[in-house]
């Protein structure tokens, strides 16, 4: 069954969350997960109108956010918009006049202990902010009720509720003509200004909350989001061109690109030249030339020439869209570091009331001052939101993905993020990973550049399928290559023809092959470069000459291992080529642990031997060949390029241009995104573990509390925020 999101209305902390993803758990067959950063839950395993009846059950409403399929291409910004109503606004307008005008009035009467605002005036004011500003958190609460829970708007309700009747029934004791001038010297006190901060500060609070969410969403948006604006296609190649959505454009129709012009589709240059900004898919800040045969991709910019491409994938099924499909899961999926905040917000609430209870009963019992102990119950409500506590991780976690995005590392849920930070050994494959998986010319037998035979051994080559022949191609490419005639294949062994000696003119026979198939070389160069593959080329029956050939290192290679190195974390060589050529390249990029002709089950035997050591062990490899390894490892990390990403199978997804640093940078960010997780963590619980003692003794007034608990999730955002600056170390 496919899943489904729903928007949650009335969700504050993480209590409110846990609830609801409990009660959905609770369902037969169901899985569902809830975002309290997007007020969001994915579900699967039911229908719509049962998950939000059974949400409805726990006191909070819900409704559907987009279609029923979960592809990207259906994603629009609107679904991560955090919208807010007109009677939002009015509301938070009011709370900021009430804060205004009880903000001048205290400041009144700390001068000379005398108010500036008659009582009717501010029983006025309360009178408003109770009935406009607080009947949200009535609703909500009154649900939860019903439901035989409590919420955050619990405590908000009924501490403001609790200041604003007392003050009530003060007032009703005095005579109206004290109702017109400010609050008496002595007698009852009132806590109008009392119950107007506390809302006026919870809904600004929350406000400005929401501002900081829907910031860290419209980064993910941006990145998820697929444009629909037209293109201009032409079916089959052949007829008119004409305006399409991309949505109705199929795969072979080829499509006209102009310059400064977004690529709307994945597709192949057929016609053109142009240089492409892929700085959204792929981190490279730097444009990249595009020519005849080249892949272009969704969500990158044509900057310079006019280029005809065909379409190589559907819309719904370009690289982006696969991109935004997984970050769609990562963004819907929770940390095991998340479980410690939930299962504390899970009982906080209810512990937070008996505690106001017990508060206000005390003072009462051992002073005989119900007042006094009223007040200081009321700042125990609003000061102990464990709102902070709930946002700490999912703010981190969702700028963190957001980055690693705009670089092009994909995580594959914010479980990989979180085990990504403690990786502490990094463990290779060769060929591939640290290397180009494609052979290149590393010599030849002679100082001449390019003597004939070299040359005609490369014309020969010309249509043979096969790696080393791709090699020599791309050594002989813009250099002159002699016609050959009667090319003929030999399976296993190598290719013969027949060239044209351009200074004599006359015929002569060519094998270029395995050296057992031709004739002896020489002693003195037959052991030269031993763990490349060599290539002889035989002339008339004579031996002409020797190239040698092997895949070789990726030109970040070296800096990757490096960095890692400077990171604390060890790497190791772990492949299924030959000894000699794995030890070539452990030399060159000084990795002291390598080792050749491994078989799979070697590696996952290896791996799962490190991590009963306590290692925390990354696999790097192709996400296919490796696939088992990166089972085994505590983070599967796959080299992804073009439009094969293997985002199904790894934890890690590098689809950056220098995607071996990317291995040591998206390490490197993971430890940040922790690094902010655990500092979020820390002030929440330390914001509670002090605000809640100095609220129970009358440290703190209902005012102030109601100003720390807001500052409190607006510092746990903004610390998440900074993320979305974070850069590589150079």
């Amino acid at each position: 069954m496919e899943s489904f999101d729903l928007h949650i209305e009335g969700m504050t902390c993480a209590a409110c969350s846990g609830r609801i993803e409990n009660a959905l758990n609770k369902l037969s067959g169901v899985h569902a997960e809830v975002s309290l950063l997007e007020h969001r839950a994915r579900v699967t395993g039911t229908d719509i109108d049962t998950a939000i009846g059974a949400i409805r059950r726990t006191g909070y409403d819900a409704w559907p956010m987009h279609p029923r399929s979960a592809s990207a291409a259906t994603v629009t910004r609107s679904t991560f918009h955090l919208t807010s109503r007109p009677i939002d606004q009015f509301r938070l307008w009011v709370s900021v006049i009430g804060l205004a005008v009880m903000t001048a009035e205290m400041v009144g009467m700390l001068i000379d202990h005398h108010g500036r605002i008659p009582l009717a005036w501010q029983w006025g004011l309360a009178t408003l902010m109770q009935t406009v500003v607080a009947w949200p958190f009535y609703q909500h609460a009154s649900r939860a009720a019903r439901a035989g829970t409590a919420i955050m708007d619990t405590l908000v309700s009924i501490g403001t509720l609790t200041a604003y009747g007392w003050s009530c029934a003060a007032l009703a004791q005095m005579g109206p003509i004290t109702w017109l001038s400010g609050p008496p010297a002595g007698g009852l006190t009132l806590y109008f200004e009392t119950s107007i901060v506390v809302l006026a500060m919870v809904t600004i609070g929350r406000s400005i909350e929401q501002r900081a969410r829907r910031h860290a969403l419209d980064a993910l948006s941006q990145l998820i989001t697929l444009d629909t604006a037209p293109v201009e296609v032409r079916s089959g190649g052949t007829g008119q061109w004409q305006a399409l959505l991309p949505n109705q454009v199929n795969v072979g129709d080829h499509v006209r690109i102009p310059p400064n012009t977004a690529i709307r589709l994945d597709c192949v240059i057929t016609e053109g030249q142009t240089e492409v900004d892929e700085s959204a898919m792929t981190g490279e800040s730097q444009p990249v030339v595009k020519s005849i045969g080249l892949p272009l991709f969704a969500g990158c910019t044509n900057l310079a020439g006019t280029v005809i491409a065909q379409v190589s994938a559907r819309f719904s099924d370009s690289r982006r869209a696969k991109i935004g499909e997984r970050l769609l899961r990562a963004l819907g999926s929770r940390a095991p570091i998340a479980a410690l905040a939930d299962k504390i917000a899970a009982i906080f609430v209810p512990a937070v009331l008996l505690l106001a209870f017990a508060t206000w009963l005390g003072y009462w019992w051992w002073t005989g001052r119900a007042q006094t102990g009223m007040i200081h119950a009321v700042a125990v409500l609003v000061v102990a939101c464990p709102c902070a506590l709930g946002l700490a991780t999912p703010a981190a976690i969702a700028a963190g993905l957001a980055r690693s995005a705009q670089f092009g590392w994909l995580f594959r849920s914010a479980e990989a993020l979180q085990r990504a930070a403690n990786i502490d050994h990094v463990v290779f494959d060769k060929t591939g990973t640290l290397t180009s998986g494609r052979p290149k010319v590393l010599a030849i037998s002679t100082d001449d550049p390019w003597p004939l035979w070299l040359a005609a051994a490369a014309s020969a080559e010309r249509g043979v399928e096969h790696p080393l022949a791709g090699a020599l191609l791309s050594h002989a490419a813009g250099r002159p290559m002699p016609d050959v005639t009667a090319v003929h294949v030999h399976p296993g062994l190598g290719v013969s023809a027949t060239i044209l000696d351009p200074g004599s003119a006359r015929a002569l026979s060519l094998r270029v092959g395995q050296p057992a198939w031709i004739n002896q070389a020489p002693t003195t160069i037959a052991h030269l470069h031993p763990d490349a593959s060599a290539v002889d080329v035989e002339m008339n029956g004579t031996w002409a000459g020797r190239i040698w050939l092997a895949d070789t290192l990726r030109d970040d290679a070296p800096a990757a291992i490096d960095r890692l190195a400077h990171q604390g974390i060890t790497s190791e060589i772990l492949s299924g080529d030959r000894e000699p050529a794995v030890q070539r390249i452990a030399q060159a990029l000084a990795i002291s642990t390598a080792s050749g002709e491994t078989s799979p089950e070697q590696k996952a035997t290896c791996l799962d031997r490190y991590g009963a050591q306590g290692r925390h062990c990354a696999m790097v490899g192709d996400g296919i060949n490796d696939a088992s390894a990166m089972a085994h490892a505590h983070l599967g990390i796959a080299m992804g390029s073009g439009a094969n990403l293997t985002l199904e199978t790894a934890d890690l997804t590098i689809s950056s241009q220098r995607s071996l640093i990317g291995v040591a940078d998206s390490l490197a960010l993971a430890q940040s995104v922790m690094r902010r997780v655990k500092e979020n963590l820390f002030f929440a619980f330390a914001f509670n573990t002090l605000a809640i003692p100095m609220a129970v003794t009358g440290k703190l007034s209902p005012a102030i509390a109601g100003a720390a608990m807001a500052l409190s999730s607006s510092l746990v955002m903004i610390n998440a925020a900074r993320l979305r600056r974070w850069t590589p170390a150079r």
